[in-house]
Order: C-alpha cells, then sequence, then structure tokens
C-alpha cells in the first residue's frame, strides 16, 4: 500500500520539477539572450519628476517642413509637449497651425547630451490610431558636419499606428546609413526589423521598455528585456556602417502622417499621447565617451 501510493507521488514530483525546470530555462535563456552581459552603471537619466521639461536635458525641434517624411504635423516648442505625473507627455492634436492640421512634439539631446556605445533604453506607453507615427530614435553627432544618411540613424522604436488590427502591437526597428560607393539617393541603406507582441496586446494597453544594446562590434535590439535582433556591424571601409561608432543623441516624437503611415482617418480618436515614463542610459567602463 506505501509503495503503491509512493510512485505516483514521485512521478508527480518530477513532471513539476520538469515544468518548472522547462520554465526556468525560459526564463534563463531570455536573462542571457544579451551577447555580452556587462557590469552597467547609469550615467544619464531623465526620471521627469519635476513640473516641467529640464531644458539642460532637452531641445525642442520646431516647424512643418515635412521632416523629410511629407509628415503632416507641425512641431511646436511647448505647447504640445509636458510633464506631469512622472511622466513626458507628448501630445498629437488635430488642431490648425497655419497651413497645417495636427500639432505635436519632438524633443531631442542634441548639443547636450551624446554617447558613444552603451545601453540606451526608455519606458514608454505608445499612442494608437490611423496616421499616428511615434518614434525613440537616434542620430549621429555629426550630423551639422555631414548630412544624412553620412550621420547613421538608428531607431529603436517606431510604431505605425492603426484603428485597429496588429499594427498597434508591432514595433520597427531599423538602421540607416550611407554607402560611401554610391551617391545621391541611391547611397543610402538601411536594414529593419519588426517586433510583435506575443500575446497580440497593443502597445498602447501599457508601458513596454525599448532599447538597444550597443557596442563597436554590434547592435541589438529588444522589448521588455527580450532581446529580438542582433546586428552585427560591418568593419569594410567603404560601407559606411562606421558612423555607429561615434557619439549619438536621442530623439523622442509623435508624428502624423507621412509617406509611411499615410493620413489620418474619420477613425483616428484625438488627441493621441506617447507617454514616456523615463530614458536611461547605461555605460560600463569598456564602453566609449558620454557627453
Amino acid at each position: 500500500m506505501k509503495w503503491n501510493l509512493f510512485f505516483p507521488t514521485v512521478a508527480i514530483f518530477l513532471i513539476i520539477t520538469l515544468l518548472l525546470g522547462c520554465s526556468f530555462l525560459e526564463d534563463l535563456g531570455k536573462l542571457i539572450s544579451f551577447k555580452k552581459e556587462k557590469h552597467w552603471e547609469l550615467i544619464w537619466s531623465d526620471e521627469f519628476n519635476g513640473d516641467s521639461i529640464n531644458l539642460s536635458n532637452w531641445n525642442f525641434d520646431v516647424g512643418g517642413n515635412g521632416w523629410g517624411n511629407k509628415e503632416l504635423q507641425y512641431y511646436t516648442k511647448g505647447s504640445n509637449v509636458r510633464v506631469s505625473n512622472g511622466n513626458l507627455i507628448i501630445e498629437a492634436r488635430n488642431e490648425k497651425f497655419g497651413i497645417h492640421d495636427y500639432t505635436s512634439a519632438r524633443i531631442k539631446t542634441q548639443g547636450k547630451h551624446s554617447w558613444q556605445y552603451g545601453k540606451i533604453e526608455a519606458r514608454i506607453k505608445l499612442p494608437y490610431g490611423q496616421g499616428l507615427w511615434p518614434a525613440f530614435w537616434m542620430l549621429g553627432e555629426n550630423i551639422e558636419t555631414v548630412g544624412h544618411p553620412d550621420c547613421g540613424e538608428i531607431d529603436i522604436m517606431e510604431m505605425v499606428g492603426s484603428n485597429e488590427g496588429e499594427e498597434n502591437a508591432t514595433i520597427w526597428s531599423s538602421l540607416h546609413w550611407a554607402d560611401h560607393e554610391k551617391e545621391g539617393s541611391n547611397k543610402t541603406k538601411s536594414l529593419k526589423y519588426s517586433f510583435k507582441n506575443s500575446d497580440g496586446d497593443w502597445f498602447s494597453d501599457d508601458y513596454h521598455i525599448f532599447g538597444i544594446q550597443w557596442s563597436a562590434d554590434y547592435i541589438q535590439y529588444y522589448v521588455d528585456n527580450h532581446v529580438f535582433k542582433t546586428v552585427t556591424l560591418s568593419t569594410r571601409k567603404n560601407d559606411g556602417q562606421e558612423a555607429f561608432r561615434k557619439p549619438f543623441f536621442i530623439i523622442l516624437n509623435l508624428a502624423v502622417g507621412g509617406e509611411w503611415p499615410n493620413s489620418p482617418d474619420k477613425g483616428t480618436d484625438w488627441p493621441q499621447q506617447m507617454v514616456v515614463d523615463w530614458v536611461r542610459v547605461y555605460q560600463s567602463r569598456s564602453d566609449g565617451n558620454a557627453k
């Protein structure tokens, strides 16, 4: 009688152990999916705990010139961006500003802070809706002297909104740089990758951490610490990826319309907000320069 009870008990114990083991291994796999774990030190952050934009960290891009993408909004200096309850809020509105039908905001650390290598991430709750285009990205600090795409562009997170469907559960990450063996518009080279929320939840439902781990050899993209793409950087002289071995600055913006998302429609709800809890930059002792 005792032996008959013993064996089923052992079997159940082993099954539970195996199930827990599988879960443990899966979690462990996520933890070690980064190409190289380092001892990270927080070297810069904006937690947005004040009552206004910290102008020692951020500048405003202002205007409505389409921004190279035929965007429809006019970026204002302050009226569409605020700090409230520990968050940065960038708000897109369906309102007239001169010849423009929409307003929004775009802020950047250019001229104030830039970084070469490290772990750059932000915790963001995204908007949704046809024609909305939120982005967390970086440009080479030398853009004023060499121009784009020679300066390099690292798109950590972009989303093309829709009124319904999986677009709101998908973000895009990319690299853009110049092929120095070509001229004109043909010299732009790009790599683009997507990440879809496995449970299908929209990125507007909750906050998520979007980030990169960046070194002289590679750039890794991750969402909520899950790495979904590793890009090995070329060392070829004329490839142009040498741009990614120089300092970059951060940009946060919420665009409306453009060549990629197309225009809003009657189903787009207004206003729409890109809510940023924090932005953080980490480096290890082996990483490069910070300004």
